[in-house]
């Protein structure tokens, strides 16, 4: 018998265990020694034709991945492994791939088999092996024969192209991850280069088919072959860009996946530096394709979506001068030829090539310093030829019917034409505009946009009025508040006749556009706009948020903009006509209710007050005396319901419009009433009493309740203080009924609701008498529920904290009528409670509190300490909850009874101290107060605090060998431990404690694995730096230097909340131990190296940062110009070494293109060095830098010289 029959046989043999067997199979295709002919096709055949293996098994199918993926594999030749036995494993691999049982994660492994076939065999043994296969033509026919085979065997059950593009998108994958050294040919023999067949197989994929069908496959494909080799397809990029572009995407997959597509081509051209190749070619392969195809249904989206519009912006700002002005050139042509066109293509060719040169114009930088006037020169030239070739498209389009896309197209390149001449004008580079013009007109754009004349600009306003869609007309009044601007900068008048017509008109037109994109220009306008004028704004900007839910989104956020807020006059009216569309949703009479419990006559009281509210009156009357009134209507409405509340009668049935009033209060959220009058914050606030206690009779407990109590009402009161609130309402009657009544608030948002109407009450002398109702009613009561009883512990606070302030002079008086009564309920309470809970521990603790202040009566005392140790148990159990509000009156009672351990000494439970501790240990970093663990610390004696250091410094050593988010509870322990005064025997076990703490805390820096806790040992150094009373050490020193380290790209946010935190300790270390810093000023050179490094790299303009992260960004340049400008303070140290970080500043201007924000900080960073610079530094640099670096360095050093080292500015 041969060695290969009995190879098979042994294989087939059933009697051994099947593990066994797929070993003996794994070995023998790996082994090099193993005398059988083609052992390698036997298992082959074994794995994927043998009916007697478990084909579901994943072992199986494991072993055969494991075979193919060998480095024995890659050595085979096709007298090993013949081609067409590859193919046989291939349609097994399929035909077993679409059986519907086959599990998941076996279907992953045969696919990966599926793949690795394709991707590895093929290429060695088929693709490059020029021994074997001499055509190259031969070799892609070869390769595509298993892509077919793999094709025909899932025609059935899979798209047929998908899984095409799947696994070829997984060759390619293969390709990228073996790194083959695939162009290494001879130049001259005749083989074709891997190039040339890759270009081949993709055009051959994508290009020939008649009707190309794109699926995610098929662009994710496409994507790894440009990542693979981009100098192969960049040449024949064109041809399969152009069959993809003009194709209708239908899912959002597609659209994504086309979107990381265009993505990878932009990437792909800028690394090759040929973006202007691209520009140029660009638009003659669009006019192409749009020719051959129809393209009337196609949405823009689907041929450039907005996120490419973006991303070349981005690209054209990183582009060289000279570069910028012939894609210019280009542009101009290609508009110039197809503004007289005007059919079906030539229309969507039109708005394409309108968007991409408004969008060119947006991204050009031409103002800036460093660009050479003759490169300005060339390029306002061009400007004037733009200017030319846009009347000619605005005379042709005048002379067509209109068409409001071709009308937009226009529009969009005049505002980025206009926006660019208003720059270049501003900078002085360019005459200064005519803005005097015969006609005033609103509609005439003559004076900045003098292409057109003034009769064809109000004939396309006329146009766009009569016929324009709402994306025309915004873009029409986004031109005139254009001309707005220009007006208010460069006019001597600010109320011009042509200014207050520009103003009207775009109030007039205000029911026609979009509110989110006319708030904008309300800076410009509010000071053009009278009284009527803004009350006919805010209404419409009120009832839009209304009516529509898809523009309430948009409104709101835009009326969140500080511009907009800083607005008072506007932000005046939103609030007045807000609060009068809530009176009239109370005051609207509805069909009377045909429930017969709604008896009471208190809802139409309510109605006819809101009735008789004449708001509007109120806001035109300019002398406050309707204001006043309204005022004191509101507060004699609320004080006498909430006095005569049974009275009144009971409400069954809501008649409000729950939806309109929720959408007005979201509206009240937004506008900054804590920045208005007085008198506005006290209508706010009353109008939020009467309303909410308004819903709080007829739907109680609603989420109405909640935004008018603890959010609306919360917030004017703790920023505010309202100190004249007394004056129009009894406050006293309205905490009656807030005790009365439970309005669902959190416990955390009552108790602050319920301290500032406290504070508001005590500002008036008379303060404790109005409270008589509220006290009266808490007192009148043996049973205190719980809300009764936190409002007690409230009100003795605030009564502790003011005494001086109240009416009643005797402190004997003050205790008769309302502590004593007040602390008996307490005691009550205590007494009667089964076990104590959170609530009843915070009012224990502070009548504890208020026995331990008087000397006197210890009798009292003796029985108010009888329940320490019940609740010194309950405050135990409250230091492991997740509460923090649980924990922190926990902390409290503990850290008095240590206050008071002395006179307490007799009824203090044992091991105070240590059970404590041992609970604070086990407190989350959601839950730690910084502020009660260190007067617990500052409470105990020496003894325990170095035992609790001891401790401290253990939990520390296996935090940080553990990992993980307990580090950050740890650091904050640290903290407090810094922060805390000691005396000097603790301030002997701090130091030596600290300064173990800092050699663990090194491993957290050093070691990747722990970089986690960076953000949290960056805190815990800047609180060690602040507190003089620690004294640094070297360890210390080495750990806050060893923290800055370099910040590679990474997300926005994770960025800026680390390299805010490295500059804060390096500001710190500058601005508290200056000592240490010029002892060591390498080491902190280094870190400021660090600093502009990590901070240039993640500004790059290429990174397409929204305009809140590029804002997030500047705010961290801007620290970066304080820590510069703060080393000005020790010039003499610095002189020395400040041509170094010159030099690394310009290396950083120069090596990345940055946001003109960003680069205003490096430029003042630049000459807060060069003011610390001699000649010689100078000098030296002109020396040592490269050529270009040079140029720079002089530029910045001329300009410093003779304009900022005299006036400071840039």
């Amino acid at each position: 018998m041969s060695l290969s029959s009995e190879f098979v046989k042994r294989l087939n043999d059933e009697g051994e265990p099947i593990a066994k067997r797929l070993c003996l199979a794994r070995n023998a295709f790996q082994s090099t020694y193993l005398p059988i002919q083609r052992k390698e096709e036997l298992v082959f055949d074994w794995l994927c034709s043998n009916e007697n293996l478990d084909k579901s098994s994943k072992e199986v199918w494991t072993t055969l991945q494991i075979c193919i993926c060998s480095r024995h594999m890659k050595l085979l030749t096709p007298a090993d492994v013949r081609p067409e036995v590859l193919g046989t494993v291939v349609k097994m691999l399929c035909k077993y791939l679409r059986q519907k049982g086959t599990p998941s994660e076996v279907r992953d492994v045969i696919l990966e088999c599926v793949v690795q076939i394709l991707g590895v065999v093929c290429c060695h043994l088929i693709g490059f092996n020029s021994l074997v296969v001499k055509s190259g033509s031969k070799r892609i026919a070869l390769l595509r024969q298993p892509l077919k085979t793999v094709t025909n065997e899932l025609i059935e059950p899979f798209d047929t192209q998908e899984v095409s593009f799947d696994i070829l998108k997984g060759i390619i994958q293969v390709l990228i991850y073996l790194k083959l050294n695939i162009d290494d040919f001879d130049p001259d023999s005749k083989e074709i280069n891997f190039s040339f067949w890759l270009q081949t197989l993709i055009l051959s994929q994508f290009c020939e088919p008649p009707k190309l069908h794109l699926s995610v496959e098929c662009l994710e494909t496409l994507s790894a072959v440009i990542r693979l080799n981009p100098l192969a397809i960049e040449p024949k990029m064109f041809e399969i860009l152009g069959p993809i572009m003009v194709v209708k995407k239908n899912t959002p997959e597609v659209r994504w996946a086309y979107i990381s597509f265009l993505h990878c081509v932009l990437e792909m051209f800028t690394r090759l530096s040929r973006t202007q190749k691209f520009v140029t070619k660009l638009f003659p392969m669009l006019k192409e394709y749009m020719q051959e195809k129809k393209v009337s249904d196609i949405p823009l989206e689907d041929i450039f979506p907005a996120q490419f519009y973006k991303e070349f912006r981005s690209i054209m700002a990183a582009l060289p001068s000279t570069q910028l002005i012939r894609i210019m050139k280009g542009l101009t042509y290609h508009l110039n030829l197809e503004t007289e066109e005007y059919d079906v293509a030539s229309k969507i060719y039109i708005q394409i090539m309108a968007s991409i040169i408004s969008s060119f114009l947006c991204g050009i930088r031409v103002a800036s310093g460093t660009v050479p006037v003759d490169i300005v020169a060339k390029f306002i030239n061009m400007m004037t030829e733009l200017k030319e070739t846009l009347a000619r498209f605005a005379a042709a389009t005048l002379c067509q019917e209109y068409d409001d896309d071709i009308m937009l197209s226009l529009l969009n390149v005049c505002y980025s034409w206009g926006e660019l001449h208003i720059l270049l004008v501003h900078y002085r580079l360019q005459q200064s505009l005519d803005l005097s013009q015969l006609d005033t007109s609103a509609t005439n754009l003559a004076g900045l946009h003098n292409y057109l004349s003034s009769d064809q600009w109000n004939l396309i306003a006329q146009r766009v009025n009569n016929f324009g869609k709402t994306t025309c007309k915004d873009k029409m009044n986004s031109l005139l508040i254009q001309k707005l601007q220009v007006l208010q900068l460069m006019s001597e008048s600010r109320t011009s006749p042509e200014q207050l017509n520009i103003a009207r008109y775009l109030v007039s037109a205000l029911n026609q556009t979009c509110s989110a994109k006319f708030l904008p220009s309300m800076p410009f306008m509010s000071s053009l706009l009278s009284k009527d004028q803004l009350l006919h704004v805010a209404k419409h900007l009120v009832q839009e948020i209304v009516a529509d839910k898809d523009l309430c989104k948009q409104v709101i956020e835009a009326l969140k903009h500080e511009d907009i807020q800083e607005e008072r006059s506007l932000m005046e009216t939103m609030i007045f006509i807000t609060l009068e569309r809530i009176g009239s949703l109370i005051s609207k009479n509805k069909r009377r209710a045909k429930n017969p419990n709604t008896t009471g006559t208190f809802l139409p009281l309510f109605q006819v007050c809101f009735r008789n509210l004449n708001l509007q009156s109120a806001f035109l009357d300019e002398t406050n005396k309707e204001i006043i009134l309204v005022l004191e209507k509101l507060g004699s409405l609320v004080s006498k319901f909430c006095e005569k509340e049974d009275e009144f009668g009971s409400v069954n049935e809501n008649n409000v419009d729950m939806t309109s009033l929720i959408y007005y209060l979201n509206i009240l959220k937004v506008l900054p009433v804590t920045y208005m009058t007085e008198n506005i914050q006290l209508l706010v606030c009353l109008s939020t009493i009467a309303v909410g206690v308004y819903m709080q009779t007829v739907e109680a407990g609603s989420e109405v309740i909640q935004t008018l109590f603890g959010e609306l009402l919360l917030n004017l009161l703790e920023q505010t203080s309202l100190p004249n609130l007394h004056s129009f309402l009894h406050i006293g009657w309205f905490m009656k009924w807030l005790a009365i009544h439970d309005l669902g608030l959190e416990k955390e948002c009552s108790d602050k609701l319920y301290t500032c109407l406290l504070d508001s009450n005590f500002k008036q002398k008379d303060g404790i008498v109005k409270l008589k109702p509220l006290i009266h009613h808490l007192s009148e009561k043996d049973n205190c529920s719980m809300l009764q009883l936190r409002i007690i512990s409230i009100l003795l606070k605030a009564l502790s904290k003011g005494k001086k302030r109240h009416y009643i002079k005797n402190d004997q008086d003050l205790k008769k009528l309302v502590v004593n009564p007040l602390l008996k309920l307490i005691l009550s309470a205590v007494r009667k409670g089964d076990t104590p809970a959170s609530e009843t521990l915070e009012t224990y603790t502070q009548l504890l509190r208020i026995w331990l202040s008087r000397k006197k009566n210890l009798k009292m005392l003796a029985k108010v300490t009888v329940y320490m140790s019940n609740f010194f148990e309950c405050a135990l159990a409250g230091l492991g909850n997740e509460t923090k509000s649980n924990v922190s009156g926990s902390a409290t009672f503990v850290n008095l009874l240590l206050k008071h351990r002395s006179r307490l000494a007799s009824c203090l439970p044992p091991n105070i101290v240590q059970r404590t501790w041992a609970k604070l240990m086990t407190c989350g970093s959601n839950t730690f107060s910084q502020t009660h663990c260190r007067i617990f610390l500052e409470a105990t004696t020496p003894k325990e605090f170095q035992k609790i250091m001891e401790s401290l410094l253990d939990e520390t050593r296996k935090t940080v060998s553990a990992g993980g988010p307990r580090l950050e509870t740890v650091v904050e322990w640290w903290k407090s431990v810094a922060c805390c005064d000691t005396c000097p025997k603790k301030a002997e076990v701090r130091q030596s404690a600290m300064g173990a703490m800092c050699l663990v805390m090194l491993r957290v820096v050093k070691e990747p694995s722990l970089l986690e806790g960076i953000l949290a040992v960056l805190g815990l150094e800047q609180e060690i730096i602040k507190n003089t009373q620690v004294q640094m050490e070297p360890l210390m020193v080495d750990l806050c230097m060893e923290s800055v380290f370099p910040v590679g790209l990474c997300d926005v946010a994770e960025f800026t909340r680390l390299w805010s935190s490295m500059v804060q300790v390096t500001r710190y270390l500058l601005t508290y131990r200056s000592v240490w810093v010029l002892d060591r000023l390498p080491s902190f050179l280094a870190c400021y190296r660090h600093l502009v490094s990590s901070l240039a790299i993640n500004s790059v303009v290429t990174r397409g940062l929204s305009p809140k992260e590029v804002d997030e960004i500047a705010a961290c340049a801007l620290a970066l110009s304080k820590l510069t400008k703060s080393m000005k303070k020790h010039s003499k140290s610095f002189k020395r070494v400040s041509a170094y970080l010159v030099a690394d500043i310009l290396h950083q201007l120069e090596q990345y293109p940055l946001h003109t924000s960003i680069k205003l900080h490096f430029t003042n960073c630049m000459y807060a060095i060069l003011s610390m610079c001699d000649s010689y530094s100078a000098d030296y640099l002109v020396r040592v830098l490269p050529p270009s670096t040079q140029l720079l360095f002089k530029s910045f050093y001329t300009k410093y010289k003779n304009f900022h080292k005299f006036t400071g500015k840039v």
